[in-house]
């Protein structure tokens, strides 16, 4: 088909592609308003105005587009024929090889392939033997089973040969380097030869060290072997230079353990002396301000003395007055004193003074005085007293030879003997204070004891003796068990701690008390229990009696008579109870 026929009205046809029908795809253009990057708003300032562009200018480019369009659609329909071809002619390829190898792999399966065999395995008998029967693809897997390990042995041998020829060849380099060496050695130093004149230099200098150490060695040797038998010598030296270190560093702590004290105490009094030199510059410069304030005002010029004895008004004597005329004279003077006095507070009291005497002016300053004076006497009496005391320690000290430790063992000896010495003062006055109250602590205690027994019944049974005998037989009911001797049983044994008898005698005492608190008054009769409990003891007396006389008069033992306990049956009562037990049980069965 010629190609103008082929490009007719290309552009309104359709074309098919793996079974669909696609359109083909134009190249129009696009507004310039609706242009994403190069719209109108965006290029409008740099839009370039060209005189010569005319819209047939754009006629002309749009029908060139179109005409490449044209061409490029031919151009794949070409490509797409070829390609069709060579699909086609490589399909029918594959189908004529599939074929041929059906047809083979059928021969060989099936067919007879003796023949074939025989003349692969022309060189080899035994093998035509054995694989003339099978297929060729079983025989090529046979003989490839059987020389398994031959391929195998083989491989590793052409490894091993590889090895070897790679070794070979780093040898051969070796040895042409190392000739190479020995022709040219003269010509150029190696670098081990560097190496080798350094470390030889190092071996020298080494074996120079090596003999000075043990020349060195030798002579600290023979050195210490000479002091080791100088020893006897430097032992006694260095002992006593020990003991000389020992006896300087005992008495250096002697020295500040003196020392200490004595600084504590200066340090002390040169505070208090401060102190003291403080105020007493006070004092001065107080007393210097108020002299000279003195000096500025006007002199004071003080009043003669009066007589006092001739200011003594003494008025005429009363006919009837008490007072004698010392007495008169007495009171006078004592008025007179009372209004110096309250003239002398108005005129050291007031603002401004204008009279004092000198006994007063004077007084200030030997008060001052004499408080220092008794201040210096305290310290000088205190000072005598701690230098007392550390002249004692000093001498106890000398004397003994006592140090740090020793002090501290004497005061310790001396503290266990005061607390000795007061844990037996207290061991004897516990002694003494047991020794004058053991006689009433004993009458307490029997006391106690007479109170415990007499309310030994109270709040208690009576005890219950269990009689014992001396066989089986005597606990039959036919035998008398009050011949048999009774005697009393012992009471317990009082207990020893005097707190539980008292509080069992307290306890006892107050069941009795609420005892007797439910008997009617008129019942509280001392008389009446008094002779009540005189009649039953008579007549337990009487029947004791009586039983004492009867044991006399029989002393035939009678079973059946003399009964005490009328709840024990006798032979008889037992028979005649038995007896009626079967005439009951017999009429029943009846």
């Amino acid at each position: 088909m010629p190609c103008g026929v082929r490009s007719k009205n290309l552009l309104a046809r359709q074309r098919r592609h793996k079974g669909i029908l696609q359109p083909l795809r134009l190249a129009r253009p696009r507004d310039p308003n609706t242009h994403g990057l190069l719209g109108t708003a965006n290029v409008t300032q740099h839009l370039v105005i060209d005189d010569t562009w005319t819209p047939t200018s754009l006629v002309e480019q749009y029908t060139h587009l179109n005409s490449l369009l044209v061409v490029r659609s031919i151009y794949n329909k070409f490509e797409k024929e070829a390609s069709q071809k060579r699909i086609r002619a490589k399909a029918a390829e594959l189908r004529e090889e599939c074929h041929d190898g059906r047809l083979k792999l059928q021969k060989i399966s099936g067919g007879d392939s003796a023949h074939e065999i025989r003349n692969m395995l022309s060189n080899h008998t035994a093998m035509q033997r054995l694989f003339h029967k099978m297929p060729i693809d079983q025989v090529a897997d046979n003989i490839d089973q059987s020389t398994f390990a031959l391929r195998k042995e083989r491989d590793r041998l052409q490894s091993r040969l590889e090895q070897l020829k790679r070794k070979l060849y780093q040898l051969q380099i070796d040895r042409s380097r190392l000739e190479n060496r020995i022709k040219y050695e003269n010509e150029f130093v190696l670098e081990e030869e560097i190496k080798a004149r350094i470390l030889q230099k190092k071996l020298d200098c080494s074996t120079v060290k090596v003999r000075a150490i043990k020349t060195i060695n030798t002579t600290y040797k023979k050195m210490v072997r000479i002091l080791v038998q100088d020893e006897i010598y430097y032992e006694p030296i260095l002992n006593s230079l020990d003991d000389d270190i020992v006896d300087q560093t005992r008495m250096i702590k002697f020295i500040i353990d003196l020392g200490l004290p004595a600084i504590d105490r200066f340090k002390q009094l040169k505070r208090q002396f401060r102190r003291l030199e403080e105020r007493s510059h006070a004092d001065f410069q107080a007393k210097i301000k108020f002299v000279a304030e003195l000096r500025r005002r006007r002199t004071f010029v003080p009043l003669p003395a009066k007589d006092m004895r001739q200011s003594i008004n003494i008025p005429e004597r009363e006919r009837y007055m008490r007072e004698t005329r010392s007495m008169t004279e007495l009171k006078n003077e004592s008025v007179a004193i009372e209004k110096e006095i309250n003239e002398l507070k108005y005129n050291t009291l007031c603002a401004q003074a204008n009279e004092i005497y000198p006994r007063a002016k004077s007084q200030i300053k030997k008060n001052h005085q004499v408080s220092r004076h008794i201040v210096c006497e305290h310290l000088r009496r205190d000072v005598m007293e701690e230098k007392q005391v550390s002249a004692n320690m000093l001498r106890d000290v000398l004397v003994h030879n006592l140090n740090e430790e020793e002090i501290k063992r004497l005061t310790y000896i001396e503290t266990l003997r005061n607390e000795l010495q007061k844990e037996k003062e207290i061991q004897k006055d516990t002694l003494e204070y047991i020794q004058n109250r053991a006689k009433a602590f004993i009458m307490m205690r029997l006391c106690l004891w007479n109170l415990a027994e007499i309310l030994r019944s109270i709040d208690r049974s009576p005890y219950s003796t269990r009689r014992r005998y001396r066989t089986s037989y005597l606990r039959l009911p036919l035998l008398k068990f009050e011949l048999y001797t009774m005697l009393a049983k012992a009471p317990p044994i009082f207990k020893e701690d005097i707190e539980k008898i008292m509080h069992l005698v307290k306890r006892k005492l107050y069941k009795l008390v609420q005892a007797y608190q439910n008997v009617p008054l008129r019942d509280l009769n001392t008389k009446k229990f008094v002779d009540e409990y005189h009649r039953r003891y008579m007549d337990r007396m009487r029947l004791s009696a009586d039983r004492q006389s009867s044991q006399l008069i029989e002393p035939r033992i009678s079973f059946e008579d003399d009964k005490v306990d009328p709840t024990i049956l006798t032979r008889k009562q037992i028979k005649a109870k038995s007896s009626k037990i079967l005439e009951e049980i017999r009429e029943r069965y009846d």
